[in-house]
């Protein structure tokens, strides 16, 4: 270590997704041969490789504009602090990991102050909010993205955008042992098997784990050999779903339910049915057909309406370009809708294997060494020119 420059990072990531995302970076960088010392906001993985955090990463994970606006003082309180903190003490670079309303704000401040900023993630402004390009322009040097439709976006207005992939990826195994996964969760061999994914949080639980539990009796009635599973990531949330079947009446349901896991309930499962949002790629990565669907509240509703841009709302169908899977939003997501999209996977057994083939092509299009590619990025930025030492 003697005599090697040390170079400074700052890093900040607000969700467990951009926790993930944050550590394989840090990881990669370490098989350079410098010194890096990282200071920011640092979920659990993060501060494993050595990230020294000022404020729980827990502070900046909302739900949804609900949350920022109840939240809005204290965040801004973290913001400011954190921009007095990096001025008086500027690191070599930035590097801002998703939490865009959060981030977006901090890097232009010390991009204006000279320092090098990398953004980790896009915003989804080909979706929506396209406006906060013109912020993107003054706020950051360079964006990585995660999916390849991403990059063009970024390419048509002229912003210095680098594809990663996902690492996501390699992450979820290609081929697992289903029979014994089966075996492990007490999930049937024989049985046609329907994941609900209704959500993880208790808003999406509480608006749509109703309906995918009518859907389940729909479907039981109608079709033979039907068992259903459902995974939530705590007991908290699996006590609420709990209640839901309780509500719904629908206690003799052939239901399997699992804390935690979820992954390995979607490759258990012959077809899910889930709330949008990263369990819709997940899906596409493990490569089960699914019904994508989503609530949400009035308030998110509007400001969707009022700047949303774009036709699809799942991420299977973003990455096709097309509506390769169904989505049910909004007054859509009903019991009687979810059943009949789920029955005519269960009815059409060339359709299934299409989204199957589909969903494999997804798979192989972002499985790029996101951690590495990251990496390499962050070092181009800082102008060094050694490449990582090989174990």
């Amino acid at each position: 270590m003697q005599g090697r420059k040390i170079f400074k990072i700052g890093i900040v990531a607000g969700e467990v997704s951009g926790d993930l995302l944050a550590a394989g970076l840090m990881h990669e960088l370490r098989k350079y041969p410098y010194t890096f010392e990282f200071s920011g906001i640092a979920g659990p993985l993060m501060q494993e490789q050595g990230c020294e955090s000022f404020f729980l990463m827990e502070k900046l994970t909302l739900m949804g504009l609900d949350g920022l606006l109840g939240r809005l003082r204290e965040i801004l309180h973290i913001r400011r602090k954190l921009v007095q903190y990096y001025l008086s003490d500027p690191p070599d670079i930035f590097i801002g990991v998703d939490a865009p309303d959060f981030n977006l704000g901090l890097e232009k401040k010390l991009r204006k102050a000279g320092i090098p900023v990398l953004h980790y993630v896009s915003p989804t402004v080909w979706a929506w909010r396209k406006y906060r390009l013109r912020s993107m322009r003054h706020s950051i040097d360079r964006i990585l993205v995660l999916f390849p439709f991403e990059l063009r976006f970024y390419q048509q207005h002229k912003l210095n955008a680098k594809l990663v992939g996902h690492p996501m990826v390699r992450h979820i195994e290609r081929y697992p042992d289903i029979k014994e996964l089966k075996k492990k969760h007490g999930i049937s061999a024989d049985k046609k098997v329907i994941a609900l994914l209704p959500g993880s949080r208790h808003g999406e639980i509480q608006r749509m784990a109703g309906e995918f539990l009518r859907a389940a009796a729909m479907l039981t009635e109608k079709y033979q050999d039907l068992q259903f599973v459902t995974a939530m990531p705590n007991s908290s949330l699996m006590e609420l779903f709990q209640n839901e079947v309780q509500k719904a009446g629908l206690q003799n349901l052939d239901l399997v339910l699992i804390t935690g896991h979820s992954r390995e309930i979607m490759a258990c499962s012959d077809i899910l049915m889930l709330a949008s949002g990263t369990a819709a790629l997940e899906a596409a990565i493990v490569g089960r057909p699914v019904v994508v669907a989503y609530k949400v509240s009035w308030l998110t509703k509007t400001m969707v309406q009022l700047l949303a841009r774009v036709k699809y709302f799942s991420m299977p169908n973003n990455l096709a370009g097309h509506r390769l899977v169904p989505e049910l939003m909004q007054n859509d997501c009903t019991a009687d809708n979810l059943a009949l999209e789920v029955g005519n996977y269960l009815d059409d057994e060339a359709e299934v294997d299409k989204v199957k083939q589909a969903f494999l092509q997804i798979r192989e299009s972002l499985d790029l060494d996101s951690d590495r590619l990251a990496a390499e990025s962050v070092v181009e930025m800082l102008g060094l020119k050694n490449k990582p030492v090989q174990n």
